[in-house]
């Protein structure tokens, strides 16, 4: 325990924040990446900008590099080389409490701890009460569920939350952001393990929830990618293409065939 105590962190941050806007945009500037010197590049060259307010979605298989650039995003780690800024400023410049404050992150294995639904739900906002609650779990398709729980928001959800399903945790995590409501919403497939129809319900609530936010979206699956404002594509670390979800039908090949898959 006193080695891990000792251990130097191998990301620090500022004790003092910076001025952002309320509409913060992100720039990825050259960005590379790899997990160990002599690792594969997770992520090489990648230039993205995404517009104060504006909705972008990264799609590609597993293994493009997708969750990696949201470590990076919430500086789970510093990139090998370039410069991600948000609103114009480094992030290495932005305390971690306002970093935090910044963006609404929805992981692919969001943590649910020991504890109630309650209290899971309001580390995001200590001081939301139960009609703030119940209106997340609404807006996250997960009200009835909770609802026919015997103890409600009062149950505890077990060590990692097993109890509850991997759909369900993402809800609950989708629920948080919901409550969290910062400038910057960043999903990391937060529609993974639902059917369809909860899937598409879903991911209307998050088009009608970020319609004044930034947003970026990360999934492999081209579901209602139409109201996007772009939409980048990414294989084995790089950008392989980028536009609109109708530019890309038209002119991707690679793209609309991946379409053509999920489409009934």
């Amino acid at each position: 325990l006193l080695e891990i105590v000792d251990m130097q962190p191998q990301i620090t941050y500022p004790d003092t924040a910076v001025t952002l806007c309320a509409q913060p945009g992100v720039t990825l500037d050259n960005i590379s990446f790899r997990y160990s010197e002599n690792a594969a590049w997770a992520l090489k060259d990648v230039n993205l900008q995404i517009t104060g307010g504006g909705r972008i979605a990264v799609i590609g298989e597993t293994g493009s590099g997708k969750s990696t650039l949201v470590h990076l995003l919430v500086r789970f780690w510093n990139p090998v080389s370039g410069h991600i800024r948000l609103a114009d400023e480094d992030i290495r410049n932005l305390s971690e409490a306002q970093l935090r404050r910044s963006i609404s992150v929805v992981s692919q294995q969001p943590h649910m701890f020991n504890a109630t639904l309650r209290d899971n739900l309001q580390i995001a906002r200590t001081e939301a009460g139960d009609d703030a609650l119940w209106a997340a779990l609404e807006s996250a398709r997960l009200k009835g569920f909770v609802e026919s729980l015997p103890r409600g928001l009062d149950t505890w959800v077990g060590e990692a939350g097993k109890l509850l399903s991997g759909g369900q945790a993402r809800r609950v995590a989708l629920a948080r952001a919901m409550l969290h409501d910062a400038p910057l919403w960043v999903l990391d497939e937060p529609t993974e393990g639902l059917d369809t129809i909860t899937e598409k319900k879903l991911m209307q609530t998050v088009e009608r929830k970020t319609m004044d936010r930034t947003l970026l979206l990360i999934t492999h699956r081209l579901v209602d990618l139409d109201w996007m404002d772009h939409i980048v594509m990414l294989e084995k670390g790089r950008i392989e293409a980028q536009g609109t979800h109708a530019e890309l039908l038209e002119h991707n090949a690679h793209y609309a065939a991946l379409h053509m898959r999920i489409t009934p």
